[in-house]
């Protein structure tokens, strides 16, 4: 299944091997629900240890990522149970 960086995710300053590094070695990750299950939200780390959230759509060749930033919100931190 392959992984792709969408050009509109490497906006916010990360490099694809970042977000990629991030993707693959995820912490948390979950399909988000009805009505956007073909979507699915990560929250990783580089090599560097930066945490990264990331966002992907579900494609018929693999995943999508079309977002990132980093840190992580407060919201999808607490939404995977990372803080209260």
């Amino acid at each position: 299944m392959a992984v792709i960086v969408a050009e509109h995710a490497l906006r916010h300053g990360l490099t694809e091997s970042e977000i990629l590094y991030a993707w693959e070695n995820y912490v948390r990750m979950q399909q988000r629900p009805a009505p956007s299950e073909e979507y699915v939200a990560a929250v990783g780390c580089t090599k560097s240890g930066d945490m990264v959230q990331m966002v992907a759509v579900i494609v018929e060749d693999g995943d999508l990522i079309i977002h990132d930033m980093t840190p992580p919100t407060a919201k999808v931190l607490k939404e995977f149970g990372m803080i209260r």
